[in-house]
């Protein structure tokens, strides 16, 4: 079950309205909604809410997708979404959207909320600390909006933070600037950390945890390769990389084959660079088994 390090309830959320949300859900979300109902979460600036108030609200000014749940709003007026096993941030004073990486379960998502880094970063929090000792925490229902809007040229300073309704200020910014859109993956402290150089290793230097997973990835390159009728007498090159191991291929129609400690694994094309390849599997993104 759940549990936030700090939280200050707000209101029980009623179980007609926990049962209709229910089945678009993680387990845990639900469970928080039956234990804690809505509330602040550490210092006020994440609010865990009533997702059907939230749906009301949100009607007229933005249609979300069929099966979102709306589960946090911010003091800066963000809202942190659910669908279909992710999470989005809608960012409506960025017009954006951030996707949080595959595989993040709603554990990870409150140890982001947490992480000092993860707020600067991900959640771009930083003038609220200042203007939040001016303005005292909003409550549910507001907001510290900038004004002017950051879309009308306004600029994100704690100076130009104004406490205000919340569901009434996102609509504004829908009607003046349009809904946010799709920006891409949400920045982490994991994602963003910087990708060192490849330094190759002799297969038989691997660490005993990482000889397993240099054998994985060899595996599925020769499956590959008898499924395109070619041979494979040129050598293999394996990169350490995090807790994993990069195999690579250095001929045409090659690439690089990504395994984690789990064994997952992301096939990387050789159109791609090796940064750029760590970085969508530090994302979370896979290459399902059948594909190779």
């Amino acid at each position: 079950m759940p549990t936030f390090t700090h939280f200050m309830a707000h209101a029980p959320i009623d179980e007609q309205t926990v049962a209709r949300f229910a089945p678009t859900v993680p387990a845990e979300v639900v469970s928080a909604w039956r234990e804690h109902g809505s509330g602040y979460v550490s210092d006020g600036y994440f609010r865990f809410v009533d997702p059907g108030h939230a749906a009301q609200m949100l009607e007229g000014t933005m249609n979300l997708p069929e099966g979102s749940t709306v589960l946090f709003t911010t003091a800066l007026g963000d809202l942190v979404v659910h669908l279909g096993g992710r999470y989005l941030l809608v960012k409506f004073r960025w017009g954006v959207i951030d996707v949080t990486p595959v595989g993040t379960g709603f554990p990870d998502l409150l140890r982001l909320m947490e992480d000092p880094a993860a707020r600067d970063l991900s959640f771009e929090w930083s003038p609220y600390l200042e203007a939040g000792q001016r303005t005292g925490v909003p409550s549910m229902d507001e907001v510290l909006g900038f004004v002017p809007m950051l879309a009308m040229g306004g600029a994100p300073v704690a100076d130009n933070l104004r406490r205000m309704g919340l569901w009434e200020h996102l609509a504004i910014i829908a009607q003046m600037a349009g809904v946010p859109t799709v920006r891409g993956d949400l920045r982490t402290p994991q994602t963003d950390r910087p990708v060192p150089s490849p330094v190759p290793v002799e297969r038989s230097r691997l660490s005993p945890a990482l000889e397993p997973l240099a054998a994985r990835g060899e595996s599925l390159f020769r499956q590959l390769a008898t499924k395109t009728g070619q041979g494979m007498s040129d050598p293999l090159t394996f990169v350490p990389v995090d807790d994993g191991v990069a195999v690579v291929r250095a001929v045409r129609g090659g690439g690089t084959i990504f395994v984690g400690p789990d064994q997952t694994v992301l096939y990387s094309g050789s159109s791609l660079t090796f940064e750029d390849g760590v970085r969508a599997f530090r994302s979370g993104m896979r290459t399902a088994p059948e594909k190779f």
